[in-house]
């Protein structure tokens, strides 16, 4: 939360939306960081993140 502003993010391997600062994981990917509702969904997006991400 900014502010008192809550931030919004998506999980992209399973499109959950969580608030950011509930996000339990997350990674680093091309300078943009990705937030995971699961361990399992950063282990695939760590994986293959082109998989994930939009273009």
């Amino acid at each position: 939360m900014i502010g008192g502003i809550i931030i919004e993010v998506i999980d992209p391997v399973c499109k959950m939306k969580l608030e950011e600062k509930d996000a339990r994981f997350k990674s680093e990917y091309k300078g943009k960081t990705y937030y995971f509702c699961a361990l399992s969904d950063k282990k695939k997006f760590d994986e293959n993140p082109e998989k994930y991400i939009e273009h």
